[in-house]
């Protein structure tokens, strides 16, 4: 597999090219150039599966360049890289069809998450193309272009419209009538439980094979199983006078029962009503609708037809203040089982939607960010580094993950606050960062380090030092120069750039400042 990377400015393309292990990834080889012609050069004379491109260069853009590919009718996936979060530009990747759009700086690991999730496309889409050209059988080919099919109407890369699908029926020599009628099902499961019995990729294997082994035996075929996303899978049946809504909803509820005995954790079910195929994604996001109100519920099946709308939405508080006086208090055991109780007594009292959780979430946040503060910790750098997103993302599909980010979080707060009771633990930990980077150490710099806020560093260290930061840092720069200035063994222009002195005017400055003397004239007279 092949990914080019252009950009305009060429130190961008050298730290993506190092930025990830590619051939860990599956990249056997990667190409980087700074302007759309050249780009278009390598694209010519390469088969190149991956293209990473920036927006806005000189002359052509990235968006010149994806037009060329079309024109070319070149077949890769693309990520766009911008500096500016433009809704403008969010439309024309989506005009584009690419696969990410991503702001710079890019994260190292937003970045393998999304070329991960792109590689493992890149590979299905290949995977398909085959089997759709040299399919071992007729069948599995069917299959595979039925699938691409169903997944393109979910993702609404078909038009929902009854021309536009029967155009793309009769190009696949897919059997489908317009009036022919369709059931689908919303299979979920709670992720944190999931996750424990079976890995994500294990979890999707064993739940298609279950359940079609199922659906065979009991004379309801699955027409197409698809995953949907985290731990949720859309499963599409054929309505036939036959193959009933009560026949399929039979078979699920077996399912259920039996799929819950294997991953040791409840298996949701939702079954929509019969339709027709323009209409799939208005019964799949009312089925999202009746999930999200029932995170709490057991296994089972739910039909969309016997499904009350939710109740109105009625808040179960934690008691959040409790929870803030135990983090600051230090008793962080006492907080774990505050946090479990509320979540045992929520699931009791059936208060476990996604409103609720979404509202548990911003409570926490506040008091986090509260507590934080409070002892001068740097709210966003801390929390932004601590922050498992996806594990944020999964919490509000079920209890048990929120729970499990509250916990993990609050623990990692209570050790910051506790590291913070040892102030010449901290002093010390600061003065072995500035030694070991006094080529650019800053205030700020270190502030986002320790998480604490700049001006609470600074006090921080003039209490326990004596010295103001900056003073200390300047006095370690020049005895650290004057070192170097007597082994001669660096041009004093080197010395200059070693000890955070890019300008050697400078340097040359300060340093006579400090000794009474040039650099020149210390390093003779030494």
């Amino acid at each position: 597999m092949k990914l080019l990377i252009v950009d305009d400015n060429k130190y961008v393309v050298e730290g993506l090219k190092s930025q990830l292990d590619w051939k860990e990834l599956g990249v056997d080889e990667v190409f980087g150039c700074y302007r759309v012609e050249k780009a278009k050069e390598i694209l010519a004379g390469e088969t190149v599966d991956l293209l990473i491109s920036d927006i806005e260069m000189p002359g052509q853009t990235g968006f010149d360049l994806l037009d060329w590919i079309e024109e070319q009718g070149i077949d890769l996936e693309t990520v766009l890289l911008t500096s500016y979060a433009d809704f403008e530009y969010a439309r024309q990747a989506v005009r584009y069809q690419c696969f990410q759009y991503i702001l710079k700086p890019v994260e190292t690991e937003t970045l393998r998450d999304v070329m991960d999730r792109m590689i493992r496309k890149r590979r299905e889409r290949r995977r398909e193309k085959s089997l759709a050209e040299y399919g071992d059988s007729w069948l599995s080919h069917q299959n595979i272009v039925k699938e691409s099919f169903w997944r393109d109407l979910l993702e609404e890369t078909i038009a929902l419209r009854p021309d536009s699908i029967q155009r793309r029926l009769r190009k696949d020599h897919l059997a489908y009538q317009p009036d022919d009628r369709f059931a689908a099902a919303l299979i979920c499961f709670e992720p944190a439980k999931a996750s424990e019995e079976l890995g994500r990729g294990l979890l999707a294997f064993s739940c298609e094979n279950v359940l079609c082994e199922l659906a065979e035996g009991a004379g309801t075929p699955v027409e197409s199983f698809l995953a949907d996303g985290n731990y949720q899978f859309v499963v599409l049946f054929r309505i036939t006078p036959e193959q009933t809504v009560g026949a399929v909803k039979g078979m699920l509820e077996e399912f259920a029962r039996v799929f819950s005995d294997i991953n040791h954790s409840d298996t949701h079910c939702y079954l929509s009503v019969p339709f027709q195929i323009p209409d799939i994604n208005h019964h799949l996001r009312r089925l999202e609708e009746i999930h999200l109100s029932h995170l709490d519920a057991q296994s089972g099946v739910v039909a969309e037809d016997e499904s009350a709308d939710p109740p109105p939405d009625r808040y179960f508080a934690p008691e959040i203040e409790d929870w803030g006086e135990l983090l600051e208090g230090g008793r962080l055991e006492q907080f774990e089982q505050r946090v479990r109780l509320y979540f045992e007594t929520a699931r009791t009292q059936e208060a476990v939607g996604y409103r609720q959780l979404q509202a548990v979430l911003a409570d926490w946040s506040l008091l986090a960010y509260s507590v934080l503060r409070k002892n001068g910790i740097s709210t966003y750098q801390f929390l932004t580094r601590i922050r498992d997103q996806k594990l944020l993302e999964l919490s509000l599909r079920g209890a048990s993950s929120m729970e499990r980010l509250i916990l993990e979080e609050g623990q990692k707060i209570a050790l910051q606050l506790h590291y913070l009771e040892k102030p010449d633990l901290i002093i010390r930990d600061i003065q072995n960062y500035i030694g070991e980077h006094l080529d650019e150490v800053t205030r700020t710099q270190l502030a986002e380090m320790f998480y604490l806020s700049p001006n609470y560093l600074s006090r921080l260290f003039r209490k326990e030092t004596g010295i103001g930061l900056s003073e200390y840092i300047q006095n370690e720069r020049m005895q650290l120069a004057r070192r170097l200035l007597l082994q001669n063994k660096l041009s004093i222009n080197q010395i200059a750039i070693e000890t955070g002195y890019p300008s050697f005017a400078h340097f040359s400055k300060q340093f006579k400042k400090f000794f009474g003397m040039t650099p020149g004239e210390y390093r003779k007279k030494g």
